[in-house]
């Protein structure tokens, strides 16, 4: 349990945001996608229900894949979060925006095997070949 709201930012502030509410799930995801997107070798989500997510500025958006809508700050290029139709209501931030991010611990790896050969996964969280939470069709 995380004391509420969560704060986070871009790296230059023109966009920032509060989650109101615990994360669904916190999940490493290691798909070619989210690589590209931020060129880290993995990358760390923190789910929340859309609703619960406040925003100040404007983050840009941009379709990355079919259902899959990406934001980052325009001024910046700070990566901030994605939406994907196949999971309404949802907003996904990445962790290490959040003046919190050591509070929200992950608890799974999505897309292990996309994942990098040389990056070694020795802890005992719950991987998941591709998705780790069930998409509407």
């Amino acid at each position: 349990m995380v004391a509420l709201p969560l704060h986070g930012r871009c790296f230059c502030g023109a966009v920032a945001f509060e989650a109101l509410s615990e994360p669904l799930q916190v999940s490493w995801c290691h798909c070619k996608d989210c690589r590209r997107q931020t060129g880290a070798p993995a990358v760390v989500w923190a789910g929340f229900p859309a609703d619960l997510v406040r925003w100040r500025g404007e983050p840009k958006r941009r379709q990355s894949s079919p259902g899959i809508i990406r934001s980052f700050c325009a001024e910046c290029g700070t990566p901030i979060a994605y939406v994907d139709a196949r999971l309404p209501g949802e907003t996904y931030i990445h962790t290490g925006l959040f003046e919190e991010a050591d509070r929200l611990i992950p608890d799974r790896h999505a897309y292990v095997t996309s994942k990098l050969f040389w990056l070694h996964l020795d802890d005992s969280l719950a991987k998941y070949e591709d998705d780790t939470r069930h998409r509407a069709p």
